[in-house]
């Protein structure tokens, strides 16, 4: 008291502050190389610790600290280390490293020179869906599950938008899952402000629709030609186009029709969009808010209708592009993008916005943990490059950050290999392994919310089913309907023949009676394959069952 006693108050504590510091700076690094540690970790981790010193102390049970050491530890150096909710990202895009990185500036760097932010645009697709997700209300104190009454699907409508360095946003290109499109559709969608709202762009978004509902080769070439090239042509000067390196990107008719025009086509990293896509990085998550916000507001004005009607899409999206801009200090629009590339890196061009999100490996490690937890970290990260890679036939070597030119695509470039000329590709994604598709936000759903109008006879679905003395025990099985029944409908279930879930085939005289409540989803029909007498249905994506 009065600055007279200086010692801590309690027991003398067991570890010394540089000893504490140490074990937290472990932690970090570990944290840093996306390996985070939870309080469990960091006890073991003392335990280890104290162990190979050969300290035994008493209070810990088997000389392993309590929950309380630990976060008390964490309250005494709070100013060092925080406990936070982490995202979890694939391993494929933490093996993004630092010379991939690299490299991808390099040659990003040349194709850059002198041009201004206005002719660098970016693309990528992503999707909203018909669901305003969760919303802090309120409740009585107490409430055990607190549940609010609002319609909603697993649907979800694709939407391609590209912006430039600059800010300006070219009106979103809509692609609906439908065979043909109504008229409809098309009315009432973003059209100007704060869209570019030069005579380029004056008939706004434009309309589309695939079978599937992302975008494919065909409506790709119908945004460039339609959407994106008026744009560019207005441009002097040269222009960059940056996007993801997807197969149905890179076609010859667009790649000859970027050389015509002084378009610089300029593919990302694999599996670096959330590094390297000023779309992804700085866009798409304030858009989402903004539609989501927009979405609950609609569905309180029309609580009858179970999905979003494909009529009333387009002004839904207008209005949330607006609600979006009008956040803060307004133009909210344009700032994301200017600083979405800035972020990326892309303009000004500056690679250490990347390079600094990822580990670095050139840390003293003296200060913090031998040379073995950092290869250990290193190895977890990125893997062995050459271990249980897939080899691919006829592919041409791309760098990222380099524009494609039709001689790339040339059949003089093929690298030799067995097989057909027709199979030449570049080193290039498939469309199924687009990052937008794979990210869990953006992920687009594989079933459809079931109704009594859309299940048929010999619709393929996922049925619930209880089981057990007290029913207490729930299954989920792929079934087929086999007949509409006054109560309800007759199916025959499908069982499993792989382990990823994709492979099933029916099981005779598994016949059993479900109401529409018991029936989870609707799901896409599966590829029929035959083999002799055998008949086995593949669907295109692994069905969330649980069989017995």
């Amino acid at each position: 008291m009065n600055g007279k006693h200086f010692n801590v108050h309690g027991a003398p504590p067991t570890f010394s502050t540089e000893d504490e510091i140490r074990l937290l700076q472990s932690v970090m690094k570990c944290g840093r190389w996306g390996f985070p540690m939870t309080l469990t970790d960091l006890r073991y981790v003392a335990k280890a610790y104290l162990d190979r010193k050969g300290i035994c102390v008493a209070k810990f049970s088997n000389n392993l600290p309590g929950p309380d050491w630990a976060r008390s530890i964490i309250k005494r150096h709070k100013n060092l280390v925080t406990q936070r909710i982490a995202t979890s990202i694939s391993k494929c895009r933490a093996e993004v490293s630092p010379t991939i990185i690299t490299e991808y500036f390099d040659n990003l760097q040349g194709v850059l020179v002198d041009i201004p932010p206005q002719n660098i645009f970016n693309y990528d697709e992503s999707n909203l869906q018909d669901d305003p997700g969760k919303k802090k209300l309120i409740f009585a104190r107490g409430t055990k599950y607190p549940e609010r009454v609002q319609n909603h699907s697993k649907t979800a409508t694709s939407i391609m938008i590209c912006g430039s360095a600059s800010g300006t946003l070219l009106p979103p290109y809509i692609i609906y899952k439908a065979n043909d499109i109504w008229q409809s559709w098309t009315e009432n969608g973003p059209k100007g402000f704060p869209c570019c709202d030069q005579p380029c762009c004056a008939r706004g978004s434009r309309y589309n629709r695939t079978p599937h509902g992302w975008i494919d080769g065909l409506t790709f070439q119908d945004w460039f030609f339609l959407s994106f090239l008026p744009h560019a042509k207005r441009l002097p000067g040269k222009k960059v186009l940056i996007g993801d390196n997807l197969s149905s990107h890179i076609q010859q008719e667009v790649i000859i029709e970027c050389e015509k025009n002084q378009i610089s086509f300029v593919c990302l990293p694999k599996n670096s969009t959330h590094l390297t896509q000023p779309l992804d990085v700085g866009f798409f998550r304030p858009l989402k808010q903004a539609w989501r916000c927009t979405l609950d507001k609609w569905k309180s004005q029309n609580t009858r209708i179970k999905a979003i009607p494909k009529a009333s899409f387009p002004n839904i999206l207008k209005i949330a592009l607006e609600t979006m801009d009008n956040y803060g200090d307004k133009n909210s629009v344009s700032k994301n993008l200017v600083s979405a590339f800035r972020a990326t890196g892309i303009y000004p061009l500056c690679r250490e916005q990347v390079l600094s999100k990822l580990p670095n490996d050139n840390e003293n490690n003296s200060e913090i943990l031998n040379d073995t937890l950092t290869d250990y970290l290193k190895s977890q990260r990125y893997g062995n490059s050459d271990e249980n890679a897939k080899k691919r036939r006829k592919k041409l070597y791309v760098p990222p950050g380099t524009s494609i030119t039709t001689a790339l695509i040339g059949l003089e470039n093929i690298l030799e290999d067995d097989g057909n000329v027709e199979d030449a590709v570049l080193t290039l994604t498939s469309d199924h392994e687009s990052d937008h598709i794979v990210d869990e936000e953006d992920d687009l759903p594989e079933y459809t919310e079931p109704s009594d109008e859309n299940i048929a006879i010999g619709s393929f679905v996922l049925v619930k089913v209880q089981s057990g003395k007290r029913k207490s025990t729930n299954f989920v099985y792929a079934a087929i309907i086999q007949d509409k029944l006054n109560n309800g409908y007759r199916v025959n279930g499908l069982k499993a023949i792989d382990t990823t879930r994709q492979s099933f085939k029916i099981v005779e005289n598994d016949l059993f009676t479900v109401d529409l409540q018991d029936i989870i989803a609707l799901l896409n029909t599966p590829k029929i394959e035959t083999s002799g007498n055998r008949v086995r249905y593949k669907f295109s994506h692994s069905i969330d069952i649980k069989e017995a």
